[in-house]
């Protein structure tokens, strides 16, 4: 028998919601794939980001990171790929995940303990394609990811007498999301937009993401020889320009003006100008190499 041990973790619950819905529009054998194949997606994203799947219950996924940045990471990992699965007759998939971090005691594989309850009352405060955590959680994130949520306010959870602060990931920009007394809506934030280029190729983004990968399917095909498949994304958050790496080799970043970043498994708040490369350090503009430039709509690039 192992020996208990106490250990700081961040704790996470995915839940798939609305599973009721999928079994009576699709019948039992359809609505059960599709909840394996969501269930195995979740579970996939956690290894990918290190973490441990303690186990599923039912439709839901417990998990452990640990750190809450990572967890925050792998659940914006979550939603994003279950949104990508496929929806065949209009019924797609969705989770609904909350996140909470402290000491757990961990026993024989599974974790106990307060921590582990709160996480989970959390999440079931949660809706469909929402991620929720605490405010003592969120209070220990990189200040790159403190960028990404917003407070709730306070609220009561079921079978405690205290309650807890209560934070919301604002994941996809493109998601309706619930306003709070003093936090302004996202279409407030200042009109911006993020100018790409790369070769003869040329985008812009104001909101959503864009996919970078040798993946033809990305919505920037790099043919970098040490680019991955789905190499990074960018996606705006709350009017900043994020980049997030998901890569093997690491994505480098060269602002205007400043020394080269390396990007591993790691996100970056892109302003001003630079360089993007893949997978290999970038000094000068060049082939597979993506130029960047952030400008107020109405601004002509490069003033």
């Amino acid at each position: 028998m192992s020996a208990d041990s106490i250990a700081e973790r961040a704790v996470l619950f995915a839940d798939i919601a609305g599973s009721t819905r999928l079994y009576e529009a699709l019948g039992d054998a359809e609505a059960l794939r599709r909840v394996e194949g969501c269930l195995a997606a979740l579970r996939a994203v956690t290894t990918e980001f290190g973490g441990k799947v303690v186990k599923t219950i039912g439709d839901e996924v417990l998990c452990v990171f640990t750190d809450a940045g990572t967890a925050l990471r792998a659940a914006a990992e979550m939603q994003g790929t279950v949104r990508t699965l496929p929806g065949d007759g209009g019924v797609r998939a969705a989770v609904r995940i909350g996140f909470h971090a402290g000491p757990v005691l961990e026993r024989e594989g599974d974790v106990f303990g307060d921590t582990v309850n709160v996480a989970a009352r959390i999440a079931g405060l949660a809706k469909a394609h929402q991620i929720l955590s605490s405010d003592s959680t969120c209070s220990t994130l990189p200040g790159y990811l403190k960028m990404s949520v917003r407070s709730l306010g306070d609220t009561a959870l079921k079978g405690r007498n205290e309650g807890v602060g209560l934070c919301e990931v604002m994941w996809d920009m493109g998601q309706d999301m619930t306003l709070v007394e003093g936090v302004s809506s996202p279409g407030a934030a200042a009109a911006r937009e993020l100018r790409l280029a790369c070769d003869d190729r040329e985008w812009r983004i104001a909101r959503g993401s864009l996919s970078i990968g040798r993946d033809a399917g990305s919505d920037i095909v790099v043919a970098a020889p040490r680019a991955s498949r789905q190499h990074a994304r960018i996606e705006v958050r709350n009017g900043k320009f994020v980049l997030v790496d998901l890569s093997s080799n690491g994505t480098f970043v060269l602002p205007e003006g400043s020394d080269l970043v390396l990007l591993k498994r790691e996100e970056f708040v892109i302003s001003g100008r630079g360089l993007i490369g893949f997978g290999n350090e970038v000094s000068a503009p060049g082939p597979d190499v993506l130029a960047y430039d952030c400008a107020s709509i109405n601004e002509p690039a490069g003033a």
